[in-house]
C-alpha cells in the first residue's frame, strides 16, 4: 500500500503553520515548523511496511497542479491532508482536485477543524472519503489496514474472536476503525473515538522523509526540529481548542525516551536545536527536571525552547533548563487584566505573570510573551493595559494575537450563541485578523489596537538595540531582513 501525507499548497499563497492548535501564517514566527504530526504518522505507517511519501508545501514552493503531478507519479492508494481552520476551504479544494483527477485514490484529512466540525467538512466536499478525528497516528494505521481489507466501508478482517458463555461459543466481531468518520450512501457515519494513545508507543518521527535544512530557528539560523514531550492539558481556557484534539489528561513520554529521540536526531540528522512541543512543557515538575537531568547526564550539547504556564515554574527549574540548553521560554500571558484572565478561565494571576518573567530572566533565559487581544470581556482600556504591561515586563519577544473563535473551543460556542462572528469565510479565522464584532468593541478596532501594540513594543530604541545585538555576522543581517519581510505579512 502507498500513502501520501501532505501539508497542502495554498491557493492564495498564504503559507500556514499546521501543527495541532497552532494554525497561523508563516510570518508569525518568520519560520516554519517541521511537520511533526505527519512525520509521526509516517513513522507508524512505515512500521507496518507501508510505503509513505511526505510533502510539506509550507516550505516547498508549489502549486496545486504540481501536487497533482506528484500524485500521478507516486500513485498512492490514500492521500492524507493536514488541514487547518484558516486554510480549510483551499484544503478541501485540493481534495476535490485529487479525487477528480484520480477517482480510485482514497482521500482523508486530519486536524482540529475536521475533528470539531466533521459534518460541515463532508458537506463542503463530496469528494472527501474519510476524516480522522483527534490525534491521527494509530487511527491512520488502522484505516490503512481497513482499506487494504475492504473496498466498501472501513471494516476489516480478520475478525476479533470473543468467547461467549461457558460453552466456549465464539462470535465474530468486525474490527471497526475507531476515531474516523466516513460516508455510507447518503449518511455520514461517526465511529466511536479512539482512546488516547500512550506517548511512548510512538516511534521516532520519520524525519528522513523531509529536508531538515528547510526548518531554520530564528536568530540562531540553524536547522531545528520539533520534539513532542507530552499531550493533553487539564486547564479549561475558553479560547483554546487543543483539548478537542489531544484531550484534557496529561500524557507524557518517559524522560529517557524523550532524550533518546533528541540524541538520535543529533546523530542521524546533525540537528542540535529543538522546539519542545506540548500544550505546556512544565505541567509536571518531576518530569521536566528528569528530562533536564537526562540531557545533562548524557552531556548533550543542544539548544532548545519550550512553553509554559506562568504558575508552573520556579527558579530551580528555570536554572536547570538553562543548564540543560534552554535559551528561551514562552508564556501564555493573554491579558494584563485579572478580570479578563478570570473570564477566560485561565487560572493565573497578574502577579504570577510578573514573577515568572522575573525568575526566567534571573535564570538567564530569554522570554517570549503571548497575548490575546479582543477576548469577549476585553475593552479599549484592558487591551491598552495589556500593551503597557508587556513593555513594563521587559519581554524579549512578544506576540499579539487577535482572539479567534476556533471550532472546538468554548469561545466558538459562545461567539456563535451571541452572534459575534462577522463572517462565514474561514480564511479570515487567522490570529492576525479579528472576526468578532462585540457590542462594545468591533473587529476593526481590535485589529487597530493590535497594530498599535506591535508598533509600541518593537519600535522602542531599547528593543531595536536588543534585537541588533543578536546579529553577529553579515549572514545574520541578511536572514534578519528576510525575517522582517516575513513578519510584515503577519502584521
Amino acid at each position: 500500500m502507498k500513502v501520501f501525507l501532505i501539508n497542502p499548497p495554498s491557493l492564495d499563497k498564504v503559507k500556514v503553520v499546521r501543527e495541532g492548535r497552532c494554525m497561523q501564517r508563516k510570518g508569525a514566527w518568520t519560520a516554519v515548523w517541521s511537520p511533526l504530526s505527519l512525520a509521526l504518522c509516517a513513522a507508524v505507517l512505515e512500521q507496518e511496511g507501508i510505503e509513505v511519501s511526505l510533502l510539506d508545501y509550507t516550505v516547498k514552493e508549489g502549486t496545486p497542479e504540481q501536487l497533482m503531478a506528484q500524485i500521478s507519479s507516486i500513485k498512492p492508494d490514500l492521500v492524507v491532508l493536514n488541514v487547518t481552520t484558516p486554510s480549510i476551504e483551499d484544503d478541501l479544494k485540493i481534495v476535490t482536485m485529487t479525487k477528480q483527477a484520480y477517482p480510485e485514490t482514497k482521500t482523508a484529512i486530519i486536524g482540529i477543524h475536521p475533528t470539531a466540525l466533521p459534518n460541515e467538512c463532508f458537506n463542503a466536499c463530496k469528494e472527501l472519503d474519510y476524516i480522522i478525528r483527534r490525534e491521527p497516528e494509530f487511527t491512520l494505521r488502522e484505516l490503512c489496514r481497513a482499506i487494504e481489507c475492504s473496498t466498501d466501508i472501513p471494516v476489516c478482517v480478520p475478525y476479533a474472536i470473543a468467547s461467549e458463555g461457558q460453552e466456549g461459543k465464539h462470535i465474530d466481531l468486525p474490527l471497526l476503525v475507531e476515531g474516523i468518520s466516513f460516508r455510507k450512501g447518503d449518511k455520514i457515519i461517526h465511529n466511536p473515538p479512539r482512546p488516547w494513545l500512550d506517548m511512548d508507543d510512538l516511534p521516532h518521527p520519520a524525519w528522513h522523509l523531509i529536508d531538515t535544512s528547510d526548518y531554520i530557528m530564528p536568530f540562531h539560523n540553524v536547522p531545528f526540529l520539533l520534539v513532542a514531550t507530552s499531550r493533553g492539558c487539564p486547564y479549561p481556557c475558553t479560547f483554546c481548542a487543543d483539548s478537542t484534539y489531544y484531550g484534557r489528561s496529561l500524557r507524557q513520554r518517559s524522560p529517557e525516551r524523550l532524550v533518546d529521540e533528541i540524541e538520535w536526531a543529533g546523530k542521524e540528522f546533525g540537528i542540535h536545536e529543538f522546539l519542545f512541543w506540548s500544550e505546556s512543557f512544565t505541567l509536571d515538575t518531576r518530569f521536566v527536571m528528569a528530562v533536564c537531568d537526562e540531557i545533562i547526564k548524557r552531556g548533550l550539547q543542544i539548544s532548545w525552547v519550550c512553553n509554559s504556564r506562568v504558575d508552573h515554574v520556579n527558579l530551580a527549574m528555570l536554572m536547570a533548563f538553562k543548564k540543560a540548553g534552554c535559551w528561551m521560554i514562552g508564556y501564555g500571558i493573554e491579558s494584563a487584566s485579572q478580570a479578563v484572565l478570570d473570564s477566560i478561565k485561565k487560572g493565573i494571576t497578574v502577579e504570577q505573570i510578573k514573577k515568572a518573567v522575573e525568575l526566567s530572566h534571573q535564570a538567564g533565559l530569554d522570554v517570549s510573551g503571548h497575548c490575546v487581544l479582543g477576548l469577549p470581556s476585553d475593552t479599549f482600556q484592558t487591551i491598552n493595559q495589556t500593551i503597557d504591561f508587556t513593555i513594563d515586563l521587559d519581554l524579549d519577544f512578544v506576540q499579539f494575537y487577535c482572539a479567534v473563535p476556533f471550532p472546538g473551543s468554548k469561545m466558538y460556542e459562545q461567539a456563535c450563541h451571541n452572534h459575534w462572528i462577522n463572517t462565514t469565510n474561514w480564511s479570515k479565522f487567522e490570529q492576525n485578523v479579528s472576526v468578532l464584532d462585540y457590542p462594545h468593541l468591533t473587529a476593526k478596532e481590535i485589529m487597530n489596537l493590535r497594530r498599535r501594540a506591535y508598533r509600541r513594543f518593537y519600535s522602542r530604541p531599547r528593543m531595536i538595540l536588543k534585537v541588533l545585538k543578536r546579529l553577529k555576522k553579515l549572514s545574520d543581517f541578511k536572514v534578519f531582513f528576510q525575517m522582517i519581510r516575513e513578519f510584515m505579512t503577519w502584521m
